[in-house]
């Protein structure tokens, strides 16, 4: 019997152990960090990259410690769950706990927000967004459908931000106000005389369709939707008028190619504030009436002269000859920009590209820069545009660069520098 009793008494004590070491692995810390060559003390700019590069380095460690921890997999996929994930890492952050250290000439900067701290700010932001669910599911119980409708979207935008475990049962129910949105968007219909969009790039369109968006027979006001073209650039974000119209002939037609599509799409982030797109599909609505509009655009063709330099100011940089032909600009300009080279007398548009290549020692952190610095002008058409960028990446003191990399990423910036451009003042 005393054999038995020190056995069960190892049994319980190997129990504890068990049950303590679960523990401490469970109430565990959310940490990021990131680290960088210094000699001496950082500057504050220095601090305040590598405070931005641990800050992002945050976001998946807590999504991982969700997952462990309390058993949540944030859909990051779907843009109300990204966005409602940002917010509770913005939260998190607000709390943490920051430390740089030296070693040598390496230091790290570390991002720690505790346990506790991590709890406290997932429930304050479950508190909050529960909170805001119910008043704006106020907001969604009148008969004037163009206050409901904001109320009921802004809700659903609200109740689908909270973070929970799967089959969570707390607060607003979401498949109810979910189920009232839907019925508010069976009740939208959409009216459209045409499907083109006619007129020259760069300028205010000839000819647009007079769409206009009506709920249960009356106009559908301040509702709000996004532009997209080619590519899925956003080209701008509006609302319905008080006619419950679609204002397309306010903005300028952009430099596409003619055939390109013109995407108008409902949009729910300014019922939540958000920065990105929300498709009411990340909602879990259907759009059963063609309320996601497309259209046509009908332009002529653009004609261009290019004057076009690529230069470097640094022997050590060699820039390669597909580079330094236009051949690529050109390309991007007629498959992206629906521009053609002229091939006599003048040319609707006067398009100007400088390059320039140099390189920067940067002590401090024992790196070479590598650089581009580039300006595109377009002039013409009644059209002024300008712009600049700069591309640089950093190696250690004594590797090599790898040039085929290099180049490829700076071509992509200098494409991203004529999209840009073109698109100002949409």
């Amino acid at each position: 019997m005393k054999t038995v009793g020190k056995s069960l008494l190892l049994l319980s004590f190997l129990l504890f152990e068990i049950l303590l070491m679960t523990h401490k692995t469970y109430a565990r810390s959310v940490v990021a960090s990131n680290s960088f060559n210094q000699f001496g003390k950082p500057t504050k700019e220095v601090l305040s990259k590598a405070r931005a590069a641990a800050a992002a380095d945050f976001r998946p460690e807590l999504h991982l410690w969700l997952k462990d921890n309390m058993r949540i997999d944030v859909d990051t996929l779907n843009a109300i769950k990204r966005f409602a994930f940002e917010r509770l890492a913005e939260r998190c952050l607000e709390s943490a706990e920051e430390s740089a250290v030296g070693r040598g000439r390496v230091w790290t900067l570390s991002l720690t927000v505790s346990d506790p701290a991590v709890r406290e700010a997932l429930e304050d932001h479950n508190d909050y967004y529960d909170g805001l669910a119910s008043t704006r599911f106020q907001d969604a119980r009148g008969n004037d459908l163009n206050t409901a409708l904001p109320g009921a979207i802004g809700a659903l935008c609200a109740a689908m931000s909270k973070i929970t475990p799967a089959g969570a049962n707390s607060g607003v129910n979401v498949d109810d106000i979910r189920a009232n949105v839907q019925i508010l968007f069976d009740k939208i219909e959409v009216k459209s005389a045409t499907t083109v969009v006619e007129g020259r790039p760069g300028s205010f369109p000839q000819r647009s369709p007079d769409a206009v968006f009506t709920i249960d027979g009356a106009p559908l006001t301040g509702f709000h939707l996004t532009a997209t073209v080619q590519g899925g650039r956003v080209l701008t974000q509006f609302q319905t008028d008080e006619r419950g119209g679609v204002p397309l002939r306010e903005y300028k037609v952009p430099f596409v190619h003619n055939g390109s599509m013109l995407n108008v799409i409902p949009d729910a982030r300014r019922y939540i504030k958000a920065d990105e797109l929300i498709r009411y599909k990340d909602l879990g609505i259907r759009l059963k009436k063609g309320q996601d509009l497309s259209y046509i655009y009908k332009v002529p063709p653009v004609t261009y002269a290019l004057e076009y330099k690529v230069s470097s100011l640094s022997k050590s940089m060699t820039v390669p000859q597909d580079f330094i032909a236009d051949a690529h600009v050109r390309r991007y300009l007629k498959e992206f920009c629906g521009m053609v080279p002229a091939t006599k007398g003048s040319a609707d548009m006067n398009v100007r590209i400088m390059v320039e290549f140099f390189q920067n020692v940067h002590n401090d952190t024992e790196e070479d820069g590598y650089a581009m610095r580039a300006v595109a002008e377009f002039r013409g058409m009644g059209v002024e545009k300008t712009g600049k960028t700069q591309f640089e990446k950093r190696v250690e003191f004594g590797l090599s660069l790898q040039p085929g990399e290099y180049f490829w990423e700076a071509s992509g910036a200098l494409r991203k520098l004529i999209g840009d451009t073109l698109s100002q003042d949409n």
